[in-house]
């Protein structure tokens, strides 16, 4: 006898040999795989309705999964404030000859202002600069620097968009009046006509 026509009742196994027999194959139970899950898993089955609750639970997964997709998707396309856009300021009667470079960039925390201040000297001792957005709407600070030691690049942040505003400049402030007093305007630099329409 071949190993391919060896039968369950040549094995010495008593287990291998109730196998072989014709009876056990006769007539598998329609439960049977239901009973087999819920003892390999330690779980009670309960038939179709076990089923529907697993079908629903990865449904919800689903739409949570497709809804931060889409969160992220519109985040990270969202682009009304054009990537590196450039605005040059040039020093007023307040500052001649004084310059910088501000680039507007839409990013997750909002829009930043990358400002290249080589060409501005530093804050005089008691003084401080501010970068606004200004327009018919106010002004907007994006914030403060006072360019002492080799700083030529300033990071400072718009909660707004630039929509609606029609220049960014720079002002000379005073630290005994803070943000709030009126400043000096040093700087000013118009904004492109595809930034100032709402």
């Amino acid at each position: 006898m071949g190993d391919d026509e060896m039968t369950f009742g040549d094995l010495t196994d008593p287990a291998a040999r109730q196998l072989d027999d014709p009876a056990v194959w006769a007539e598998v139970s329609p439960d049977l795989r239901a009973r087999t899950l819920a003892a390999a898993t330690g779980e009670h089955a309960s038939g179709p309705r076990r089923l529907r609750s697993h079908r629903l639970l990865l449904a919800a997964a689903a739409v949570v999964l497709l809804g931060v997709a889409v969160a992220g998707g519109l985040a990270l396309t969202r682009d009304t404030t054009r990537a590196g856009t450039q605005v040059a300021l040039v020093g007023t009667e307040n500052l001649p000859g004084a310059s910088a470079t501000a680039e507007l960039r839409n990013e997750g925390a909002g829009v930043s202002v990358n400002l290249a201040v080589g060409g501005v000297p530093p804050a005089p001792d008691g003084s401080f600069y501010e970068v606004w957005l200004v327009g018919e709407a106010g002004k907007v600070s994006a914030g403060t620097f006072h360019r002492r030691g080799d700083q030529d690049t300033v990071k400072l942040w718009l909660g707004v968009e630039p929509d609606g505003y029609d220049a960014i400049t720079v002002t000379r402030q005073p630290v005994a009046g803070g943000t709030t007093a009126e400043g000096v305007v040093v700087l000013r630099g118009d904004l492109p006509a595809s930034l100032q329409t709402p």
